[in-house]
């Protein structure tokens, strides 16, 4: 699970540093972005600064053994951030090749932490019990 967080960790701090320093770059990069509105420098580097802040929550986590004070922040972030891009494929529909690549490139990565940070609670309520 730690390494799973790192990893997750690595992917989202090198998309939040990719929003920060080249907006423009990353708008005009990610698939289907053009589509959302017109580009908004300001907005890609405040949400560039929200991929940052989990991936520092999931790395802190994982350091820790998947602490969950920690992980929680970044887990709700990155999965809503998941659950928003399932809804909306669900409702407009999406091309077999752009989902798959979402599924792959925001879904699982956002997902997993939350995952982790559940399996987790749940464990501590198990041995609580015990």
């Amino acid at each position: 699970m730690r390494n799973i967080l790192f990893l997750v960790a690595i992917y989202q701090a090198a998309n939040g540093l990719f929003m920060l320093a080249f907006p423009d770059l990353w708008y005009q990069s990610v698939p289907d972005v053009t589509h959302t509105g017109p580009l908004n420098t300001h907005f890609v580097r405040d949400i560039g600064f929200g991929f940052l802040a989990a991936a520092l929550s999931l790395a802190l986590a994982a350091r820790n053994g998947g602490a969950a004070a920690a992980i929680w922040p970044g887990a709700v972030f990155l999965g809503g951030h998941a659950m928003l891009h399932l809804a909306e494929m669900m409702l407009h529909g999406i091309a077999p090749f752009a989902g798959a690549r979402d599924i792959a490139t925001i879904v699982v990565p956002g997902l997993a932490p939350l995952a982790i940070a559940l399996l987790a609670r749940k464990n501590r309520l198990r041995e609580a019990r015990t």
